[in-house]
């Protein structure tokens, strides 16, 4: 009985150091790392080649072989780049409920950027109206 005791709290103790090993990122959940500084030696990038970029293929749909437009989502920031994006992709591929779902959610979350900001604008905040007795 000692062999098998020995050997499972090894592979137990592997299994908990393989567990921490994975799970370390190396930095402060929440900060980002720094980023090296560019050099002002440094030149440009060079044009990109005839070759498609990564970037590309990781837009392009897996299967029909379009790509989505994006070209309406110029110069848009924050939630409205992401439901333009969004309604792009899903134009290439309208059957996708990953896609349905995550725009709802950012159409949600738009709606209520907007009332929070007309809420701010009229001057409520919060519960505003409803605080007890002010002491005085």
């Amino acid at each position: 009985m000692k062999p098998l005791r020995i050997i499972l709290i090894a592979f137990a103790v592997l299994i908990v150091a393989g567990t921490i090993a994975s799970a370390a990122t190396g930095g402060v959940h929440g900060k980002p790392t720094p980023s090296p500084t560019v050099s002002d030696t440094e030149t440009e990038a060079p044009e990109p080649t005839e070759t498609e970029a990564p970037e590309a293929e990781a837009t392009t749909s897996d299967k029909s072989g379009t790509e989505p437009d994006f070209s309406a989502c110029g110069g848009l920031t924050g939630l409205d780049n992401a439901i333009c994006r969004h309604e792009a992709l899903l134009k290439v591929k309208p059957d996708n409920p990953g896609l349905t779902n995550s725009l709802a959610h950012l159409q949600a979350n738009l709606a209520a950027h907007a009332a929070r900001q007309a809420a701010k604008a009229g001057g409520t905040h919060g519960n505003s109206g409803t605080h007890g007795p002010s002491g005085s």
